[in-house]
């Protein structure tokens, strides 16, 4: 299916994603944002009136990491209001048929996923990310451009691997983890693990 999409940020990362799902046959029909700005349609909350009003066939959240949290909490909206929330692979990318991949993913050029691969919701793929055979990436987690899985990798919901880093084969990257760019992760401190909220053991 393709149409005309919308892209829920308007910034950087909101203008990479409309690239990319103009390669992938997609219509971009604006952005969401909180400040007006070139092809900025609405806020955030008036998806549900875009979707309504039929000037919008599908959206996927185009927040960046800078706002992780965010992304969930946009994608989360976009489930509820029952909006098509289309995957998006770049013609160059190259994901075995084994994968499997959910909804609202987006997957940059050069991008190579091996043989049974899951990838969750609203994950983001950047360029030349590599993730071999038997990787899970849970829903919402981002990899930055030159990333590489090794075999059976976890990468747990919400987490941040940043450019470059390699995670050895059986390895988990935890969830809501950030990983520095450029790191070989065996563990802390290139895993910043996050903090336990007060009140905890």
């Amino acid at each position: 299916m393709a149409g005309r999409l919308l892209i829920l940020g308007a910034g950087g990362h909101g203008r990479a994603v409309a690239d990319l799902a103009t390669e992938c046959g997609w219509t971009v029909a604006g952005y969401t944002d909180r400040s007006p700005g070139p092809g900025v349609l609405a806020e955030d909350g008036d998806v549900a009136a875009l979707a309504r009003d039929g000037k919008i066939d599908g959206a996927v959240v185009g927040v960046g990491n800078t706002a992780l949290v965010r992304r969930a909490e946009l994608f989360a909206m976009l489930t509820s209001l029952r909006v098509a929330t289309p995957t998006l692979i770049h013609p160059r990318a190259t994901v075995s048929r084994t994968c499997k991949i959910g909804d609202g993913v987006v997957i940059f050029p050069s991008v190579v996923l091996g043989a049974a691969v899951e990838v969750g919701d609203n994950v983001v793929l950047y360029s030349g990310v590599i993730a071999e055979h038997d990787c899970r990436i849970a829903a919402h987690a981002y990899l930055s451009p030159g990333v590489i899985l090794a075999g059976n990798v976890r990468v747990g919901a919400g987490a941040f691997i940043g450019m470059g880093a390699a995670v050895p084969p059986g390895s988990t990257v935890p969830e809501g983890a950030r990983v520095r760019a450029l790191t070989f992760v065996t563990g802390d401190p290139a895993v910043d693990r996050p903090s336990k909220p007060k009140g905890s053991t």
